[in-house]
């Protein structure tokens, strides 16, 4: 049984998905998402402006974002219904549904098993070779007479051992599928995250971006996002709004090398704003006034 927990987040997934009761559009670019007036406009202060007030929004039940970005909004839009956003977890049906497959079974058997061991299998040949040397034979003495049955078998097998003639197991090099997105970081896609989240008075979006950001940054500050997601964070917000900014530089204080990349020097030279905070930092005065 459900906790009321997942109870009610399976209901607001639910409402999302069907569109069901929705009676507010959100429109970026060809993108349409029916929301809920109930839901948005309690969570962020601008939905809630614009529905509230005598506003065109209001009267048509649209609110264009096309001039946001794309991916963004549909982040945004996934965490007003669901409290997260680039979450690919699995359904439980879809997940109950991939283990009892046949083929699921089947395959977990074949890994489990063992090779077979040829070592193990008695020869035919052998067999008979081993019955005739056991035969006595009063016309010729065993050592001077040849036996054929070994003779033919000597030419036919390769002078390796048996157990190397067994072929691979398959099965065990298959590897598992890999997990969507594992070593991406996501870090321009954070900062635009925290952004529109500051724009549109989302404040649990924004702080959950930042610790996101953080995060990432702090186990990929070596990616090759990183000089875009420096410029992002310094392009989308104001001087005094320190998120993401103070994240950044706690990086190069504690990752001196990353000023010694050229990429994260390109980006450096073209971000005044990141630039005058390095130097500030560099020369041992407070980064933010």
């Amino acid at each position: 049984m459900d906790s009321p927990n997942v109870e009610l987040m399976s209901a607001l997934a639910s409402l999302f998905e069907c569109g069901k009761y929705s009676d507010l559009t959100i429109i970026c670019g060809i993108k349409r998402y029916p929301v809920h007036r109930a839901i948005v406009c309690s969570r962020s202060t601008f939905f809630d402006g614009a529905c509230r007030n005598l506003f065109r929004e209001s009267e048509s039940g649209i609110i264009d974002l096309t001039e946001d970005d794309p991916e963004a909004v549909e982040h945004m839009v996934n965490y007003l219904y669901h409290l997260d956003y680039l979450s690919k977890s699995l359904s439980r049906r879809t997940s109950q549904r991939r283990a009892d497959s046949p083929l699921s079974g089947r395959i977990s058997s074949l890994r489990k098993s063992k090779k077979l061991n040829l070592a193990m299998v008695e020869d035919p040949l052998l067999a008979m070779a081993s019955a005739a040397n056991a035969m006595p034979n009063p016309l010729t003495p065993p050592d001077e007479q040849p036996n054929r049955f070994e003779a033919d078998l000597s030419a036919k097998l390769p002078d390796m051992p048996v157990e190397n003639l067994v072929e691979e197991d398959s099965f065990e090099n298959m590897e598992a599928e890999p997990e969507a997105n594992v070593e991406n970081p996501h870090l321009v896609t954070h900062a635009k995250v925290y952004a529109i989240a500051e724009r549109y008075g989302i404040p649990g979006l924004k702080s959950l971006a930042r610790k996101k950001f953080a995060q990432q940054l702090e186990l990929h500050f070596g990616s090759s996002e990183f000089p875009e997601a420096c410029q992002e964070a310094y392009e989308t917000t104001v001087d005094t709004d320190r998120g993401l900014r103070d994240v950044i530089i706690q990086s190069f204080r504690s990752h001196p090398e990353l000023s010694l990349r050229k990429d994260v020097e390109s980006a450096i030279r073209e971000t005044p704003g990141l630039a005058f905070e390095l130097f500030r930092m560099a020369s041992g005065l407070p980064v933010a006034s």
